[in-house]
């Protein structure tokens, strides 16, 4: 997987070794994923796709998404510890994701952005929905 700065590696979460440290950037960030471990250790689990960057043995990013390893790709989450943002981090998850899901056989690659990372997402090629004439829809309890 992608190395980044001499310290930071993107490479497959383990569960296991790495829950407590993304747990941690899911509460920095104040999601409320982390107020209900079991069922984020469960939405971890179940991902297609789960990666972490670590410096040395810390995890200062996370990424998973779900697919339905044919056609499309949902990029569920991507976290970076606020300390560590803007140093390619997120990038390098990101990309990491897309290398696994290349668009010339994953033509279905959709996430939702939380406001104001809508920048992030253009400067990495997508592009909001409404470019294309279409329509997202979402239903939330929120």
């Amino acid at each position: 997987m992608a190395t980044l700065r001499p310290r930071v590696a993107v490479v497959p979460a383990e569960p296991e070794r790495h829950f407590e440290g993304i747990l941690a950037l899911y509460r920095a960030h104040g999601w409320i994923h982390a107020t209900d471990p079991d069922r984020l250790r469960t939405a971890i689990a179940c991902s297609s796709a789960s990666l972490v960057a670590l410096d040395e043995d810390d995890v200062v990013g996370y990424a998973r998404a779900l697919s339905d390893e044919a056609f499309a790709v949902y990029i569920a989450d991507i976290l970076v510890r606020p300390d560590m943002q803007r140093q390619g981090i997120g990038s390098a998850l990101f990309d990491a994701l897309l290398e696994m899901y290349p668009i010339d056989v994953y033509h279905h690659q959709v996430l939702v952005s939380e406001r104001g990372a809508e920048g992030f997402y253009r400067r990495h090629g997508l592009s909001p929905v409404s470019a294309f004439g279409l329509t997202a829809f979402i239903r939330s309890r929120d």
